[in-house]
């Protein structure tokens, strides 16, 4: 009689995914929730203090042996202050509009890594990704309608 095969291992790098999939849903929507009883200024000083919860830790597990790179550094700096406006922008938009619509248009942020990525680092698509990309743009012009 022949051994059953063992099922194949789902990869750790896909229940990460899947993770961060909730997470970001989770963390999409919950704004909303908080919005309801405090302005955007104060959901996202309390945001940026569970950031603080964080870091620290981390950074005690590192025991001080950040890296540093005299462009990356600064460049993370620069992420930092862009997330920051768009976490404000993104909280007063939903502050007063529906959260399916408003999570759904700024989902669509891909679409601007796509044609970063085009212009800056000369990465391809093909005519299936544009058509990929025409879409996703005519649904978002359709759901901000």
């Amino acid at each position: 009689m022949a051994a059953a095969m063992p099922a194949p291992r789902t990869p750790a790098w896909l229940w990460l995914a899947i993770g961060a999939l909730f997470a970001w849903g989770f963390w999409a929507f919950l704004p909303k929730l908080a919005l309801q009883s405090m302005q955007p200024h104060s959901v996202i000083f309390y945001e940026a203090l569970g950031n603080l919860f964080v870091s620290v830790p981390v950074f005690l597990y590192l025991r001080g042996r950040l890296m540093w790179h005299r462009r990356s550094v600064p460049m993370a700096a620069l992420i930092s202050v862009m997330t920051v406006g768009a976490f404000l922008m993104y909280f007063f938009a939903l502050k007063s509009g529906p959260v399916a619509t408003i999570v759904t248009l700024t989902a669509l942020y891909p679409v601007v890594v796509i044609l970063l990525a085009r212009v800056f680092l000369k990465e391809k698509l093909n005519r299936l990704q544009w058509l990929a990309v025409a879409c996703a743009i005519c649904a978002a012009v359709l759901l901000a309608g």
